[in-house]
């Protein structure tokens, strides 16, 4: 199976966000490249659309940033040997410390609680760029590769502190 399609198994029935940044009073110029995709279903972006509003990837809600994520994956996977701000960007998110509190809310708040099969499919993007040495080194790969490893235990020991929570009460 290809990873565009384990991407789009994987994150394919996400709904669409009702909102895409967090505050409209004092809109940034990222926050303007989100709202740029509003109209749009993560399917419909392309590689150019991304260029011209990169600075969106920031400004996403933590629920955007999940459903427009696919499109990133899918992009990047279709042309693992050309370099891609998009994807590059969340190459650098994934660097990170193996020190879950040394982490950002920034990637606590979008990457930890994305369902099994997305982690999956994460993974398998990250495989995909290990056979291209464009985009990031192997050391950069393998932290990346540990993190989403470590975002998805996080995530199921966040659910069953959730899960203990509900039944208590």
């Amino acid at each position: 199976m290809s990873v565009c399609r384990q991407v789009e198994d994987a994150f394919g029935d996400r709904p669409k966000p009702r909102r895409l940044v967090e505050s409209k009073d004092l809109v940034t110029s990222e926050q303007r490249d989100a709202l740029w995709f509003g109209d749009r279903a993560w399917r419909e972006v392309t590689w150019d659309d991304w260029e011209s509003h990169h600075d969106a990837f920031y400004a996403f809600t933590p629920e955007a940033f999940a459903y427009y994520l696919p499109s990133v994956l899918c992009l990047s996977s279709k042309n693992p040997d050309r370099w891609f701000w998009p994807a590059d960007a969340l190459m650098q998110i994934l660097d990170r410390s193996p020190v879950v509190e040394h982490w950002d809310a920034f990637l606590s708040t979008r990457l930890v609680g994305l369902r099994p099969a997305e982690y999956e499919a994460l993974k398998a993007w990250l495989l995909l760029l290990t056979e291209h040495e464009a985009n990031a080194s192997g050391e950069a790969l393998g932290r990346a590769f540990d993190t989403v490893a470590l975002l998805q235990s996080e995530t199921e020991r966040v659910r069953a502190m959730v899960g203990q929570a509900r039944n208590k009460s």
